[in-house]
């Protein structure tokens, strides 16, 4: 199985570990790693069982999905909703975009939705690239917004919105 979408992981995955396989959290098949390797951006996890083209295309378009503490989130680098929604957020120069209003929990990455001042949101997935540095004791996080994200709310000429 390639992995895409990695959302910055850091640590490998020991042959004989188990990870869940499934279209969602909720519903995964326990399936052991015969064999991990990482090649720079790609993961590549070979499954206890899988030998055929017929078992790995079943796996096709599915998720893997792991314990935190196995790849290497902690309490230190996990944030809860509640510490990241009213955090002002700030680019890579230190200007204010606005204030994390949204926490939407989604299958790839999470997305913290920020509202400018000016009413317009930006929804900044949370990347490791994009989120830069989180201080919940400041109530701040350092974010490096991807080109065109924060016009991705404002109307284009001749475009109306409801009001």
């Amino acid at each position: 199985m390639l992995l895409s979408d990695t959302t910055g992981l850091t640590a490998t995955l020991a042959s004989g570990s188990t990870v869940g396989v499934g279209f969602s959290r909720e519903f995964t098949t326990p399936m052991p790693i015969a064999d991990y390797q990482q090649r720079g951006e790609r993961i590549v996890i070979r499954f206890q069982g899988v030998d055929t083209p017929e078992a790995a295309s079943a796996l096709i378009d599915k998720a893997v999905y792991v314990r935190s503490a196995d790849v290497g989130v902690t309490p230190a680098n996990r944030f809860d909703i509640g510490s990241i929604e009213g955090c002002q957020a700030i680019d890579r120069q230190g200007a204010l975009l606005g204030t994390v209003t949204e926490v939407w929990l989604l299958p790839a990455n999470d997305v913290w939705v920020i509202t400018m001042p000016n009413g317009s949101t930006i929804p900044l997935p949370v990347l490791d690239h994009t989120v830069l540095d989180v201080d919940v004791q400041a109530r701040r996080i350092t974010v490096d917004v991807p080109d065109g994200l924060i016009d991705i709310d404002k109307p284009q000429p001749g475009e109306q919105h409801d009001t």
